[in-house]
């Protein structure tokens, strides 16, 4: 298995990025390396919030676009990611709730560990139910 970073994971699904140090070979590279090996990918939650950051930041996409591409990385039958069923849980309240993807992430990783909410001060993650918003 092969781990994937951020900026391999972006240029998977984008053909053309208005941001950062690249060149047109470094796509095909990432094109060659996906679809000629044999070994399957790891996508670990890091890369998946800062793929999302540079969606939702940089490239100003749109929370439902955003959910679309990785509800496609998440079916791709050569990528495991990890906890994928959090994930999805993840992007599930983040198109149902305001706040950022990371937001959601957190308060799906500590539910399924048990926690019965997680305390913030976010006023708009605090909005799940996931979270309990700490009065100042």
């Amino acid at each position: 298995m092969l781990g994937i970073d951020t900026n391999i994971l972006l240029r998977i699904f984008l053909t053309d990025l208005s941001e950062g140090d690249h060149t047109p070979d470094q796509f095909a590279l990432v094109r060659a390396a996906v679809v000629g090996s044999r070994e399957p990918f790891f996508v670990n939650h890091m890369v998946v919030v800062e793929t999302i950051w540079v969606l939702r930041q940089k490239l100003k996409y749109s929370k439902e676009v955003i959910a679309g591409v990785m509800t496609r990385l998440l079916h791709m039958s050569n990528v495991m990611v990890q906890d994928a069923a959090t994930v999805e849980a993840s992007l599930s309240s983040f198109i149902a709730f305001p706040g950022d993807f990371s937001d959601h992430l957190i308060g799906e990783i500590n539910k399924r560990n048990g926690c019965r909410t997680t305390l913030t001060f976010d006023r708009a993650a605090s909005k799940s139910p996931n979270f309990s918003e700490l009065q100042r």
